[in-house]
């Protein structure tokens, strides 16, 4: 013996017993009735093995063998092929139906095996026949127990009703966070007076009490006047089915009626499309800039459009909307008594510059013209320079009434010498005819009498050689690289412009022969995107970023090295990431709000593969995907797929089957948050703009245990295409190429949506030829 384990020596059996795997299938063979155990060279003991010979496996009395294996790997059967071996059932050799290991703690149950019920632990070996996570309480024995209450029920277990508790053994059907009140015998008791409907639980109902159990079908905070249990009391939400429809709604019309604003600017419709809503007084209410006293300098109490903001209402509004006396009003600048100096100050003009005097060339042409010859100019306009003429169009920047003598293009010249002094406006200090020079950042240029100096500010500096302005510097720091493993790679920073005094910083600089020079060499271990920060004497920066990938290379995942991101706008409970690291997948084992998961490198002008599946949809069917060019969880590219089509309020609505890709986009986070329409409603949003609908993707749903490959290529001139495949026969089932410059790179991650189950495995990236 040798650290505890038995190594069988099949004696006179040859190749018939120890080598064609069929040794246990050898008891009417008088060869294969002894068998040695072999401990090494020093040291050897002899057990025996009694076999009958009705028997299909022998009974042994050798010590079990551990997944150590001691001096040399031992193969064990598996019978019931979960992939860990019998430890009563090894020999040295492989033989069919055979593993590297020892580890099985029942091998005649393929739902019994080290890390099984993940959710409890990666090695215990416990039972999970529900596929849940979590290993059953009261197992066969020789197995594990955990804490799973039962575990023929894939919706009962610990935290499954994590809104009631992270720890208590509950069933929770309807995947709502709530426990069933009445669940079957073992489980926990929980509060949800109905597990079949995930819109009814304790709270659903925000201006109920919290205890009651109550319905809020969609998620405005009211609860349904008529719900679809009879024992949920009633609340007083008209129309339950229609988020924009509920008591205090508009609150600008009442703050108790029961009215639709569909546009969210508190106003409520004047012909609500449900019958049993109150009608309100807004005559657009598709439109948030249309509603009593938005144009308040026209009327503060008719329903007009204001789009510009800037108090007058549409000439030429929408039907239903009265008109106002707004010529553009797209245009915040143009309006009636936007130029208050010109002759008539209550026509619609423009006046950009704020100054008081109508553009002579506006844009609109429902605009009339006025007299400012330099629109652009605040200090450019009729009467500036009065002590040179009080009616001419000039410029006077240091506002000492004295005209600029070198001023714009279609300016009339006055007689300051320095517009910048408003001390000197004459005999200003004489400069050389023609002399050009810089001083500090300016660049001063001499007229041709020597009498003035015109000034340019230099944004990044002045040459004093070239006697001329720097340009911008920018650096390019090229395209992706794909390199062998412990293969380096040669970056490359080209910096252009700025004063040409270079300073260079990359970053991370770990994995850097010199992160301080232009050209460094880089040996990551993984996908690394690499940052190079350039200066230069002037002060001037500028970045940029490229991605090394290793060739090959199986992408982590691990939540433990990667980011992840519930996103906020959704109340479910938090989402459970979980990776392993043997087999390279990673899963979701609960999921109730949109999620995603991304890594720190970017997906730059490359491709990326993988395998993805729901393992098991436990009757769900919601959202799977991918995310890339991610900037930051309000600026992404999202895939996603649904297995079947459903009327979500939250989402927007009535949400399609199939596959969709849209662009997130979030303007303003604070005031305009981003959605769960904005990722998954077929349509445009406020945030998002839809790239590619089901009807050009697919409109089949995904398949429960079925894997299929993902295949995403991004190139920089914002060309993607992406493939899915069914990974059995590699036959396409979607395939769609289209373009988007919105983010030209950014970072890669899945996405999943009120899905549990969702598994991603073996990721690699590989650069574009």
């Amino acid at each position: 013996m040798v650290g505890g384990l038995g190594l069988l020596a099949l004696e006179g059996c040859g190749n018939v017993c120890g080598d064609d795997g069929l040794v246990w299938n050898q008891a009417d063979n008088p060869a294969c009735q002894q068998v040695t155990a072999s401990e090494g060279d020093s040291e050897t003991t002899t057990e025996t093995t009694t076999v009958d010979p009705t028997d299909t496996a022998p009974t042994t009395t050798m010590d079990t063998p551990t997944s150590t294996m001691g001096m040399g790997e031992m193969w064990c059967k598996d019978a019931d092929g979960d992939g860990f071996g019998d430890p009563t059932m090894c020999q040295p050799d492989m033989f069919p139906g055979s593993v590297p290991n020892a580890d099985d703690c029942a091998d005649d149950n393929a739902d019994a095996f080290p890390g099984s019920a993940e959710a409890e632990s990666m090695t215990a070996c416990m039972e999970d026949a529900d596929g849940d996570g979590w290993g059953d309480s009261d197992p066969p024995e020789g197995v594990e127990p955990g804490t799973d209450c039962a575990d023929d029920n894939a919706n009962a277990f610990p935290g499954a009703a994590e809104a009631e508790s992270m720890t208590a053994c509950m069933e929770d059907a309807d995947e709502d966070g709530w426990g069933d009140d009445m669940p079957p015998e073992g489980v926990d008791p929980g509060t949800d007076c109905n597990d079949d409907n995930s819109t009814i639980f304790p709270g659903a109902a925000k201006d109920l009490p919290a205890d009651q159990c109550t319905q809020d079908s969609d998620g405005d905070g009211s609860g349904d006047s008529m719900p679809d249990d009879p024992d949920v009391p009633p609340g007083n939400d008209c129309a339950d089915d229609d988020p924009a429809t509920f008591p205090g709604a508009a609150p600008n019309d009442s703050p108790e009626a029961c009215m639709t604003d569909a546009d969210g600017d508190d106003w409520g419709d004047d012909m609500p499309s449900v019958p049993e809503a109150v009608p309100g007084t807004d005559c657009a209410d598709d439109n948030p800039n249309a509603f009593p006293g938005s144009a308040e300098n026209d009327s503060e109490s008719a329903c007009m459009e204001d789009e510009d903001g800037d108090g007058w209402g549409d000439d030429m509004p929408p039907e239903g909307v009265t008109p106002g006396t707004d010529c553009d009003d797209t245009d915040a600048a143009t309006g009636p008594g936007a130029a208050e100096n010109e002759v008539d100050p209550n026509v619609c003009q423009t006046d950009a510059d704020g100054d008081g005097w109508g553009d002579p060339d506006p844009d609109d042409d429902g605009a009339v013209p006025g007299t400012d010859c330099d629109d652009n100019d605040a200090f450019t306009f009729p009467g500036a320079a009065p002590n040179d003429d009080p009616t001419a169009c000039m410029t006077d920047a240091d506002e000492d009434d004295w005209g600029d003598m070198m001023p714009e293009p279609g300016v009339t010249p006055g007689t300051d010498c320095t517009d910048r002094d408003p001390n000197v406006h004459e005999n200003c200090a004489r400069c050389n005819p023609n002399e050009v020079k810089c001083v500090d950042k300016d660049l001063h240029t001499c007229n041709e009498s020597g009498t003035a100096e015109d000034v340019q500010t230099c944004d990044h500096g002045c040459d004093d050689d070239g006697l001329k302005c720097w340009d911008p510097l920018s650096v390019e720091a090229g395209d992706s690289i794909c390199v062998d493993l412990n293969m380096p790679a040669q970056l490359n920073a080209v910096a252009m412009g700025g004063d040409g005094n270079y300073a260079y910083n990359w970053t991370p600089a770990d994995t850097l022969s010199d992160g301080m020079i232009a050209n460094p060499m880089a040996t990551p271990v993984g996908p690394t995107t690499y940052t190079i920060d350039v200066s230069d004497g002037e002060g001037n920066m500028a970045s940029d970023s490229v991605t090394v990938y290793l060739k090959n290379q199986t992408l982590q995942l691990d939540p433990q090295i990667c980011e992840t991101y519930d996103f906020p706008d959704e109340a479910d409970a938090a989402t459970n990431w979980q990776w392993n690291n043997n087999t390279k997948t990673l899963c979701q084992t609960i999921n109730g709000k949109s999620a995603a998961l991304f890594c720190g490198w970017d997906l730059d002008n490359a491709t990326i593969t993988g395998t993805f599946q729901v393992t098991d949809d436990t009757n769900d069917d919601d959202w799977i995907g991918f995310m890339w060019g991610l900037q930051d969880t309000d600026h992404y590219y999202l895939f996603s797929w649904k297995r079947v089509g459903q009327d979500f309020a939250n989402c927007g609505g009535n949400l399609p089957a199939g596959m969709q890709v849209k662009v997130v986009n979030v303007a303003d986070p604070m005031n305009a948050p981003q959605t769960c329409a904005d990722r998954l409603q077929p349509a445009d949003t406020a945030n998002s703009k839809l790239l590619v609908p089901v009807g050009e993707f697919t409109t089949t749903g995904w398949t429960e245990a079925t894997e299929y490959t993902f295949e995403l290529t991004h190139k920089a001139n914002g060309e993607m295409t992406i493939i899915v495949r069914l990974k059995a026969n590699n036959n396409v089932v979607a395939m769609k190429t289209f373009m988007d410059t919105t983010y030209p790179n950014g970072k890669f991650g899945m996405y999943t949506k009120s899905q549990v189950n969702a598994c991603f495995s073996n990721f690699v990236a590989s650069c574009v030829p």
